[in-house]
């Protein structure tokens, strides 16, 4: 599963990166920015996520999960998205 990152709706609408986190996940393909681009074009994400999501919002995931330097963070923490 350390292929895999998740992804959830934090409450005013952003996205953040973490194993942890309140509320529902979508789970993604840590090192394919196909992975994000399939989930775009099938609407995914907002059906994951039960709610609307900005296309900025998965814009920011993008980059966060682009990053060469990119660590998933520890179990319990998430690293928000703005």
């Amino acid at each position: 599963m350390d292929r895999l990152v998740r992804v959830v709706r934090l409450g005013g609408g952003s996205l953040a990166v973490g194993r942890e986190g309140a509320g529902r996940g979508a789970w993604l393909c840590r090192a394919s920015p196909g992975c994000i681009d399939k989930a775009v074009r099938k609407k995914a994400f907002g059906r994951a996520l039960r709610g609307p999501v900005e296309p900025c919002h998965v814009e920011a995931i993008r980059v966060e999960l682009g990053s060469s330097s990119h660590q998933l963070p520890e179990p319990g923490s998430e690293s928000p998205v703005l």
